[in-house]
């Protein structure tokens, strides 16, 4: 199922999930006896009834679904991106810096004559390479 499709067979596969999943939590909002959650879920959890039962009249609907979670979708992937780069990499780039220098070598060393790094014959066996998987 691609994210544009508005075939009648992924309208229904799309219909049981959101039916399940949709009505696990209203049956979850009716346990804890809360009501926002029990009339929000299963209002959902019957549009998933409708996706199943009559898929034709409701693809527009269908469709707009797959347009706001392709919408939150990018929000949310630009939101973690953005997280992991300012809290997690430019940190440990900060560190690194403070700590161990450049992580690789950005002036030349004028001293040496090449930066080839000879590596031990037995470090690597050549048949590895021959047969990756």
């Amino acid at each position: 199922m691609n994210s544009n499709s508005t075939k009648r067979g992924d309208i229904r596969k799309f219909g049981i999930v959101a039916f399940l999943f949709f009505g696990c939590l209203c049956g979850l909002g009716i346990w804890t006896g809360k009501a926002i959650p029990t009339y929000l879920f299963g209002f959902l959890s019957m549009i998933g009834l409708g996706f199943m039962v009559i898929p034709g009249p409701l693809s527009p609907v269908y469709a707009g679904w797959l347009k706001i979670a392709h919408f939150i979708g990018k929000i949310v992937t630009i939101t973690m991106l953005t997280l992991a780069y300012y809290l997690v990499i430019t940190p440990s780039a900060v560190l690194k810096r403070i700590f161990g220098g450049a992580p690789i070598p950005v002036k030349p060393d004028k001293s040496v004559d090449s930066y080839w790094v000879t590596r031990d014959e037995k470090a690597q066996p050549r048949e590895r390479f021959l047969k990756r998987y």
